[in-house]
């Protein structure tokens, strides 16, 4: 059994130094993505969205049956290995191997801001796809005339679940000239899809890496509140339903043995 949701970043209006405009088209989100209204919690929040102790925590998969439910990386998985292919168009005004190293800083970022809450918590770039847990693979086009999307996914094998994760972006997500991406709009762009492979969903009303709105003149790379929410997402046992179950898969490894 697999399961896999799709979480986009969409850019409808990213200005850098009141520079650059992109208008993007959005695609509808995908199903499992969060949308507004549908961001839910285990425990009730307190104050105002985003600002509980579980940050904007919410479920980030379905169980076979549809219910939804938590899935993660764990210290099995450390470290974390992930490739990022070349790509064939660099960003604006970049090389090619520049914008490579700026995909793979944005990635390594989560890294640096994780480990102080979870030390066991790994990234390792490596340079063959074969090695790698997750390929950051470069598009042409993406459906929707997105720029990137990242994903968490999940398989039952062994007996226990084991979270996967796939992840893409283009440079030039249309065909128009202002669509081509600077190396800071593509660092902040692949910080927002690597928190979506990691598990994260949008958060809906906060200023952080996973903020659902991109229209703003400054964003935040990685906050301490997309770290809380890392924190008790990781915290939960894996394939965790929002019934409090676990994944129907493992309750079956169980009676089997």
């Amino acid at each position: 059994m697999r399961q896999f949701a799709r979480m986009r970043a969409c850019f409808l209006s990213v200005t850098f130094a009141g520079a650059l405009a992109l208008g993007l088209a959005c695609a509808r989100p995908p199903v499992g993505d969060a949308l507004p209204g549908r961001v839910t919690s285990p425990q009730p929040a307190t104050g105002r969205e985003g600002e509980g102790d579980d940050g904007f925590l919410a479920p980030n998969a379905e169980d076979a049956d549809g219910t939804p439910m938590y899935v993660h990386f764990t210290q099995d998985d450390m470290p974390l290995r992930v490739a990022v292919q070349m790509p064939k168009l660099a960003a604006r005004y970049a090389s090619l191997a520049e914008t490579r190293a700026a995909v793979a800083e944005a990635i390594e970022s989560w890294e640096t801001a994780i480990r102080p809450v979870l030390p066991w918590f790994q990234i390792e770039i490596v340079p063959s796809e074969a090695d790698a847990a997750i390929v950051a693979e470069w598009k042409t086009r993406i459906t929707g005339e997105a720029a990137g999307w990242g994903g968490i996914g999940w398989k039952i094998a062994g007996g226990r679940l084991r979270a996967n994760g796939r992840l893409q972006y283009a440079t030039k997500p249309c065909l128009d000239i202002r669509c081509q991406l600077e190396l800071d709009q593509l660092r902040l762009l692949m910080v927002h899809e690597f928190g979506h492979t990691l598990g994260l969903g949008h958060c809906l009303s906060c200023d952080s890496a996973m903020s659902y709105n991109w229209e703003t003149r400054e964003r935040a790379f990685i906050s301490e509140l997309d770290v809380r929410t890392i924190r008790a997402l990781y915290a939960i046992p894996n394939g965790t339903r929002a019934d409090g179950n676990l994944a129907l898969g493992l309750r079956e490894s169980e009676k089997a043995r």
